[in-house]
C-alpha cells in the first residue's frame, strides 16, 4: 500500500519531498511515472518530477489520481 493512499482517498496534499529526491507515482489503471522531485508549489498540492530516462518534466496535483511510492531499491 502507498504512502498516501489512505481511507480519505487522494485528496490530501503531497507530504514535503525535497528537491532532487526520488519518487514514484502510481495509479488506479497500473501507470507509473518515475523520477525526481524538480519542484513543489508552497502549498504541496502541486508538484513537478523530471522524469527518469531524460523524458522532460511532468506537473502532477495531488487529486490527478497518483500515490505516492517509495522507489525501488
Amino acid at each position: 500500500m502507498s504512502t498516501l493512499q489512505t481511507e480519505r482517498g487522494h485528496a490530501e496534499v503531497w507530504p514535503e519531498l525535497a528537491r532532487h529526491q526520488e519518487i514514484v507515482l502510481c495509479d488506479a489503471r497500473g501507470n507509473r511515472i518515475e523520477g525526481t522531485i524538480d519542484g513543489m508549489t508552497e502549498d504541496r498540492s502541486t508538484l513537478w518530477i523530471q522524469l527518469k530516462g531524460g523524458l522532460g518534466r511532468q506537473l502532477v496535483h495531488h487529486l490527478d489520481g497518483y500515490w505516492l511510492e517509495l522507489p525501488a531499491a
